[in-house]
């Protein structure tokens, strides 16, 4: 998600992908304007919204690097809740990375991307979610 969020800041997502999801973009703001001042793109906001929903959800969540070093804990599992706006975007961002490894040659990298997004697909759509992109 962060590689999502951060291209589309920099622009490098493909137009088109906010479009589709009903995503429009922010302003750019003034180039010489401070970070905090600058309006995100839709996506970029969206995305951002997504890694807070992660860290205010998932429990034991480090705040420095040493506690990175333990955490998760191997095999530790969390739920986390998320709009259908968001779930759109991780399902959209996953086929997007994939397209992307496969350009560069990284089948391995593509099939797990996909598997991934196929799978959370699956079982969104199970509690009812239904896409807006496909």
């Amino acid at each position: 998600m962060d590689n999502h969020v951060q291209s589309a800041i920099d622009g490098a997502v493909p137009d088109g992908e906010g479009d589709a999801a009903g995503w429009e973009e922010g302003s750019a703001g003034d180039v010489g304007a401070e970070v905090e001042d600058v309006a995100l793109p839709a996506v970029a906001q969206l995305g951002s919204s997504i890694r807070q929903a992660g860290w205010d959800q998932i429990s034991g969540w480090p705040h420095d690097v040493a506690g990175f070093v333990t955490w998760p804990a191997p095999g530790q599992m969390a739920t986390v809740t998320l709009s259908g706006a968001q779930w759109d975007l991780v399902v959209l961002a996953l086929r997007h990375w994939a397209d992307v490894d496969e350009r560069l040659s990284d089948a391995a990298g593509a099939a797990k991307s996909r598997a991934v997004a196929t799978a959370l697909g699956r079982q969104l759509a199970a509690r009812g979610w239904s896409p807006r992109l496909r």
